[in-house]
């Protein structure tokens, strides 16, 4: 698979469309498959009473003692050295900690033995440079049991001895965390990697039928994109999105109909709608914006299409039951123009980094990743394979691309854009 073949593949699947889609911080964890027995699970309300003997290691803990530490939250933070997003956020838990120390103990949890995270925690600056030192119980396998998930970060909160949440670990914030100490109780989006999408009602014999249905977020369920299966309870053919954007659903569904003729960021995005902030979180605010409108879609049918034909119908519902339209078109605006340059440097200066691209259209779609320059018109589309390095602004691109003939210049163009219009 090419470069570029590799770019539209990503698109196409519904991945981000930004640079944060091309280098993106994965929250998937990357350990073993696991078998879950969710019939041992504990939900939300129920006592909670944690194993005997934990081994911990790193942090003020030697031991866990659970009922000494009954008259505080304790956050079971569910990670792996495999997972960005986790560490990420261990700075941010460390403060909460120090801060609120008399009304909080943060414990993280892992499955992984001591001398791998000995090894790691030894070695990653980071961490070391924002003095992260939690309690970590290593080796766990009975707290994944009673808390199963599949994707990590994964956040417990437990409080008088009680499960009161499963969570977001972008949800472990200090208002979450005095309103559980002050109330005994606190109702925050359900974290559930098992949670499926049921929106379609039963006749009377409790059968589902067939039929369409949209709605809002849906509590307890994975964010999930477009997905095709047999439902092996009603024998019917089972469309589903879950917990996601308008713009990404509909992103994601275009990708099953065509090839994306480019990736979408946010400077090829017009928005003909009153309030674009309701149809992507585009203040990264997390499940708080989720829970106000991301939307989940079901269909139910007798007769399986393939995946590109019942993507169409799919878009079809989502437009009308929505009262909008997507499509791609262009628009004249701003933009760099790549063009031949007479400026054609004989030596080349030998920068960081150098990947090599397969023609003008992967570059063009590699720097557009960023969103931090104008969309870019390939004027040369040229197929021959070149050699960039690292770049921090548009001259010192420009000085790489001399070498091979090529130039980037602000004009104005008719650029390929994405449109999502209300009726």
């Amino acid at each position: 698979m090419s470069q570029k073949e590799k770019i539209y593949n990503m698109f196409s699947k519904g991945a981000a469309v930004c640079l944060l889609l091309f280098f993106s911080i994965s929250s998937l964890s990357a350990q073993e498959t696991h078998r879950y027995d969710l019939t041992q699970a504990l939900k939300i309300g129920a006592e909670f009473q944690g194993p005997e003997k934990v081994d911990v290691m790193r942090g003020d803990l030697q031991t866990v003692d659970w009922v000494s530490l009954r008259n505080k939250v304790i956050v079971l933070d569910f990670f792996d050295t495999y997972c960005a997003t986790c560490i990420q956020a261990m700075p941010h838990l460390q403060k909460l900690q120090q801060e609120y120390s008399d009304k909080l103990q943060v414990i993280h949890v892992t499955w992984q033995d001591k001398a791998t995270l000995q090894k790691f925690f030894d070695s990653n600056k980071f961490l070391k440079e924002n003095k992260v030192n939690l309690p970590i119980i290593y080796g766990d396998t009975v707290l994944r049991k009673l808390f199963p998930y599949q994707a990590a970060p994964h956040v417990v909160m437990l409080y008088q001895g009680k499960v009161q949440a499963i969570t977001f670990n972008r949800l472990v914030t200090a208002a979450n965390i005095l309103q559980l100490h002050k109330n005994a109780s606190i109702s925050l989006p359900i974290k559930n990697d098992f949670g499926t999408v049921d929106l379609m009602d039963k006749n009377d014999a409790g059968q589902r039928t067939t039929g369409v249905r949209i709605s809002g977020y849906q509590d307890g369920v994975p964010s999930k994109p477009l997905k095709f299966e047999l439902d092996s309870a009603s024998g019917l053919f089972k469309t589903t999105i879950s917990n996601r954007s308008i713009f990404r659903s509909l992103l994601n569904i275009w990708g099953f109909i065509q090839k994306p003729p480019f990736l979408a960021t946010p400077n090829r995005v017009v928005w003909n709608v009153p309030d674009s902030s309701i149809y992507d979180d585009l203040g990264h605010k997390g499940e708080a914006w989720s829970v106000k409108h991301a939307i989940s879609y079901e269909r139910l049918d007798v007769v399986k299409r393939p995946d590109s034909v019942q993507a169409k119908i799919v878009l079809h519902d989502i437009h009308s039951l929505l009262g909008i339209r997507s499509y791609w078109s262009t628009k004249k605006m701003k933009c760099l123009l790549l063009r031949k340059s007479a400026a054609h440097k004989i030596d080349s200066q030998h920068s960081k980094n150098e990947q090599e691209f397969e023609g003008t259209g992967v570059l063009t779609s590699y720097i557009g990743l960023s969103g931090v320059y104008l969309p870019i018109i390939d004027q040369v589309k040229s197929k021959q394979k070149m050699t960039i390095g690292t770049f921090s602004n548009l001259e010192e691109l420009n000085q790489q691309l001399n070498f091979h003939g090529l130039e980037l210049v602000e004009g104005i163009g008719d650029v390929g854009v994405f449109v999502i219009e209300s009726e």
